[in-house]
């Protein structure tokens, strides 16, 4: 199952209009392309990097999520990892990124 982060990133190269539909793809599990899918990491790692038809796997239905960002390939993924640790570095002065996703919801 995945869970969407409320200020969701994606990259420059997914047009807005087709953002919702592939938001709802991704949370019935049928991406009907490949993605990359940007997730907080469970353990002590920041951020992970997926391609969505791994979601398609039965481990991930029962292992929650959080998607963060969703770019059209793995460059875009890398260019939205930079600027939220940009942001991150910016507002916080360091490189916890976990941290400043989680100040960013409760501004």
């Amino acid at each position: 199952m995945l869970r969407f982060y409320k200020d969701l990133y994606w990259d420059d190269n997914i047009p807005q209009k087709k953002q919702n539909q592939i938001k709802w793809r991704l949370k019935v599990l049928k991406p009907s392309k490949s993605y990359f899918v940007i997730t907080l990491n469970e353990g002590t790692d920041q951020l992970d990097i997926y391609n969505s038809q791994i979601f398609m796997q039965k481990y991930f239905k029962k292992q929650p999520k959080t998607v963060i960002g969703i770019a059209a390939s793995y460059d875009g993924a890398l260019d939205i990892i930079m600027r939220i640790t940009q942001e991150c570095y910016q507002t916080n002065q360091n490189g916890d990124l976990k941290t400043y996703l989680a100040q960013k919801l409760n501004d």
